[in-house]
């Protein structure tokens, strides 16, 4: 919750309100909606005091901190604009008190804002004090530390002179950090292997960051998906800082192409593409389709690469507007079942390229998550056939329009198909049987046909012995197993990051946990063009 702070207040119990004696001329015949956009009349005396007339509107609509602050984890407002792209500071404080008792309230209450007692130091500086805060610093963004613990945190939200500024207090106290984030030891890996100026060489990352969408955290504990995981440590207010910093600790070790996988929409808009922004990242985010709230997202660094186009495309449209699919149509035609259910997902394809601004070298970046019910393993086989024919088209087409150039072809994601499933044996075989045991398996009304890729790939990740990690839940058993992988064409694998200790997967018994956002675990290789 936020509160908006203008520059000067009025002791006077009287009001009065009138035009400047230096417009007088030019006022004595307008209507208020004539005199309210007559740009001539630049102030007004308000109790005699002239106030200048700012007519661009108010560019920050609301702010607020919904996040909890956590030591050594990164942590920044929401921030609602009635004029897109404006330029603001953020000015960081925090409560003197210590808040010693566990906040009840989901949130500060529109009294706890209105006691903010802001106030200029200077308001030409446009430096601020707020009553009962320490100030911290100024910045896009907070990182808590061991002093702050439970305190408060305070944010300043400034759009300049002409606008009032916004403060905005945090929901919860600061918490201890976490003994450490379950991804450390691959940052550090990243950190020991650094690129440095190899040219030559790309870090590639994919990751499923688990949508808060699917968590339906208003049941109780016992009856929650990860019931292993305590509900606080599976809500997104304490997920995103987490999520936040490990972004940042991959992009500072070298990762410069990011596939993320369960992006909720709002956390992408109001968290992850502006954060990523300050460091100077940018991120193309693909929403699935109809009322599903989350997607995709390839982020990439701005300074090595720039996009030349970013495309969204629906898998259930592209089986039936592209030719080269005219196979697939005619196997799901033999079941009203399995059609209707690959009709109805709402699986998308984002593909964009990117060019490496010193090389030029081009890269056909792609980026899905499959369908994930383990009942309709064939109906991942032919969204990946889908999937892999498309990003084979514009990689062909690239190729044609831009001879001269060098063309190479990346695909991150989570394929939920493990390496005995029938998608991963598409992609790396190039070829499933139409014998195939998944067929029968899972459609006994389907007639089946051999699915051909005319050019398989490669696991640029290789094969970990798992990629997500779920204990055992509510009487349903867990998962483990290897769900991820980046395939690449015309593209070496120069080296694999390896997986998180096993020991600390399993510290809190599964995956999402204190230390982990999510129930996946990034995959991380080095490519060598």
């Amino acid at each position: 919750m936020g509160k908006k702070v203008s520059g000067r207040k009025s002791s006077s119990s009287q009001f009065s309100i009138k035009v400047d004696p230096a417009f007088d001329h030019l006022s004595t015949t307008m209507t208020i909606k004539e005199f309210a956009v007559d740009a001539r009349i630049t102030s007004l005396l308000v109790n005699n005091e002239a106030y200048r007339i700012i007519r661009d509107g108010i560019p920050v609509n609301t702010v607020n901190l919904a996040l909890t602050p956590i030591v050594n984890q990164h942590f920044m407002p929401t921030i609602i604009y009635n004029i897109r792209n404006t330029p603001v500071q953020l000015h960081w404080f925090v409560k003197n008190e210590l808040q010693l008792e566990k906040m009840k309230k989901t949130g500060p209450t529109k009294k706890d804002v209105e006691a903010l007692n802001l106030s200029f130091v200077n308001e030409e500086d446009r430096v601020f004090q707020l009553d009962g805060y320490i100030f911290k610093h100024t910045g896009p963004y907070y990182t808590p530390d061991e002093n702050d613990v439970d305190r408060l945190v305070a944010v300043v939200v400034d759009s300049g002179i002409n606008h009032p500024a916004h403060a905005a207090i945090s929901s919860r106290q600061t918490l201890k950090a976490p003994d450490e984030i379950i991804t450390d030891e691959q940052v550090k890996w990243c950190k020991e292997n650094a690129l440095k100026d190899d040219e030559n060489t790309i870090r590639l990352m994919s990751y499923n960051i688990l949508a808060d969408a699917y968590l339906e955290l208003d049941q109780v504990q016992e009856k929650l998906y990860f019931n292993y995981c305590p509900k606080a440590y599976q809500r997104f207010f304490y997920r995103t800082p987490l999520f936040l910093k490990q972004l940042h600790d991959f992009a500072d070790a070298g990762v410069s192409i990011m596939f993320l996988q369960e992006v909720d929409i709002s956390c992408h808009s109001n968290f992850i593409k502006p954060f990523i922004e300050t460091i100077g990242y940018s991120s193309e985010l693909a929403k699935k389709l109809g009322g599903i709230r989350e997607g995709v997202a390839t982020i990439f660094d701005q300074k090595r690469f720039r996009s030349t186009s970013s495309n969204i495309y629906a898998l259930s449209e592209l089986a039936k507007s592209e030719e080269e699919n005219e196979d697939i149509w005619r196997i799901l035609s033999t079941s009203k079942e399995s059609l209707e259910k690959f009709e109805t997902r709402p699986t998308v394809l984002q593909v964009v390229v990117l060019e490496d601004i010193n090389s030029g070298v081009v890269l056909i970046c792609a980026n899905t998550h499959l369908h994930h019910n383990p009942s309709d393993e064939h109906l991942k086989a032919v969204q990946a056939l889908i999937c892999v024919r498309k990003v084979l088209k514009i990689y062909y087409d690239e190729r044609k329009k831009a001879p001269e150039k060098d063309i190479r072809l990346i695909f991150g994601g989570d394929f939920n198909s493990t390496p005995d499933g029938p998608a991963y044996k598409l992609m790396a075989e190039g070829i499933l049987s139409k014998d195939d045991d998944n067929w029968k398996r899972c459609d006994k009304k389907i007639v089946a046909a051999d699915l051909v890729i005319e050019k398989s790939l490669i696991s640029l990740t290789g094969v970990p012995d798992y990629t997500n990690f779920t204990a055992d839940s509510g009487g349903k058993p867990g998962f483990v197993g290897c769900l991820d992988y980046i395939w690449g064409i015309d593209v070496a694998s120069k080296r694999v990051c390896p997986m998180p200790d096993h020991q600390k997967v399993i510290q809190y018994k599964g995956l999402p946990s204190q230390n982990a956002p999510s129930d996946h675990l990034p995959i991380i290789c080095d490519i060598e063009l």
